[in-house]
């Protein structure tokens, strides 16, 4: 490497920046497909596709069913606040039963659920949007929706906070509002008595895969058929709606790869033949064959792991400068142990691709050519 510094520098920089990529892309995966799920909460939607509705009858029927355990409904309202760029999440629920579904990654007090029942424009408030737009217990606001409009033929809705709520667990996303779901069903033109999904809690002792069959043979071949899912791969299915994130992630990090390694085991294939003599004399010495070819080896290696480290330092700042402004579109944003574990085999396995045949060139010349100068 100290041959010529400048050569190994821009190496170990090409290879940061591929790493970089790939520490970055996957973290956005991993962030679009709703980070690391580890309940057995299932989501109900209509079997023809997300956007399109449930009927609210529905409710009763899934709480009759011995199968299921916690159940509740939300409908998403997309709205804006002030300016019409300015987009937050805003679920229609009812407070009770989705505060007890998503129990484990939402902290909603007592104190917060009885207020919302006392109130029917009421809204709790995700802590870090509340901190985001300064927003305080008992302010009033106005939100203007994008797919909802009143029956006065109003698209703002105005709503009184009276809690802001936190996240049972760092990674939870708490960008968002939730209102009376009664409130916003009566007070829309269309779409009411219907709503946007179902969550459900397997009943103690079920099987998540056996209350996905029960309920989705419940409402077979009715007005509205159902598709059951588990959390993690509706969020999949959510974000594909949009832009196919693995797909384009595999792209991008397979031609920055690619690009790479052609680059590295040219110059590794280069840096061989400047030192043909001095492999030869290594020969001459009496070093082994098996030395030179770890010498070549370690060298590769060695390039791969500064510039593997540069990568996923780099990757690991990004995406904390990126996780809150993005929290909103990304919720769990992270560069996880399991993608730098998965950066590190990969630069591994390039690291021996591309100094695995120069290595062995070296250590096949022979000493006679080697002092030759050929």
């Amino acid at each position: 490497m100290s041959r010529k510094r400048a050569r190994s520098v821009l190496l170990v920089l090409s290879i940061g920046i591929a790493f970089f990529i790939y520490g970055l892309l996957a973290s956005f995966e991993y962030g679009f497909n709703g980070g690391e799920v580890q309940t057995e909460r299932l989501i109900v939607t209509n079997k023809v596709g997300n956007a399109q509705s449930l009927p609210i009858s529905y409710y009763q029927k899934l709480e009759q069913m011995p199968e299921t355990g916690a159940v509740t409904y939300m409908t998403r309202m997309r709205a804006t606040y002030r300016e019409p760029t300015n987009f937050l999440g805003a679920n229609a629920v009812e407070p009770r039963s989705y505060a007890a579904f998503f129990k484990e990654q939402y902290a909603f007090t007592e104190e917060q659920l009885t207020a919302m029942e006392a109130q029917r424009d009421s809204l709790i408030v995700g802590r870090a949007l509340a901190q985001r737009e300064g927003w305080e217990i008992g302010q009033r606001i106005v939100l203007t929706a994008t797919n909802a409009v009143k029956t006065d033929g109003s698209s703002d809705w105005g709503f009184q906070i009276v809690g802001i709520f936190d996240g049972a667990t760092k990674s939870a996303d708490t960008n968002f509002v939730i209102m009376r779901y009664d409130y916003f069903n009566a007070a829309r033109t269309y779409d009411r008595d219907t709503v946007g999904n179902f969550g459900i809690l397997p009943a103690e002792g079920v099987r998540a895969a056996d209350v996905i069959k029960a309920v989705d043979a419940r409402f077979a071949n009715s007005a509205n058929e159902t598709r059951t899912r588990t959390e993690s791969e509706f969020m999949k299915a959510f974000v594909a709606q949009f832009a196919d994130i693995t797909t384009i992630v595999r792209l991008i990090v397979g031609a920055s790869f690619v690009t790479i390694l052609m680059i590295v085991a040219n110059t590794m294939f280069f840096a061989i033949r400047e030192r043909t003599l001095e492999i030869g004399v290594l020969k001459v010495l009496g070093f082994s064959r098996g030395y030179i070819l770890r010498t070549v080896l370690a060298e590769t290696v060695w390039i791969f792991a500064l510039g593997l480290g540069l990568g996923l330092l780099g990757a690991m700042g990004a995406t904390s400068v990126l996780a809150a402004p993005l929290s909103t579109v990304v919720p769990s944003l992270a560069l996880t142990p399991q993608i730098a574990l998965n950066a590190l085999g990969l630069a591994t396995v390039f690291a021996l691709l591309t100094g695995g045949v120069p290595a062995v060139n070296a250590m096949r010349i022979p000493s006679s050519a080697a002092l030759k100068g050929v």
